[in-house]
């Protein structure tokens, strides 16, 4: 029987190959010196601050959300579910 895969934390890699760049030239344009952190994002070991990932949005030339799918469905379903609870009315107590 086959297991099922891990699922990918995201997508850096797949446009980074789309646009046929390097692991090298993303780096550099991150201004990093080697690749070691790009290669630790790509493999989800890692993630990227803000600036970074805004940075790797820009590179690669999508929406940051399209770079971390899985993240961006767990952050919006959560944010929706305390939204919901948040518009609930609250029962006051009568005594």
């Amino acid at each position: 029987m086959h297991q099922n895969p891990k699922p990918k934390h995201n997508h850096l890699d797949v446009y980074r190959r789309r646009l046929r760049f390097s692991s090298r030239q993303v780096a550099q344009l991150l201004g990093h010196q080697s690749t070691s952190t790009l290669s630790n994002y790509e493999r989800g070991e890692r993630l990227p601050g803000l600036v970074n990932a805004l940075r790797l949005a820009i590179i690669l030339r999508v929406p940051i959300e399209f770079l971390f799918p899985i993240l961006y469905e767990e952050l919006h379903e959560e944010i929706r579910t305390l939204e919901e609870l948040a518009a609930k009315p609250v029962q006051r107590e009568l005594f």
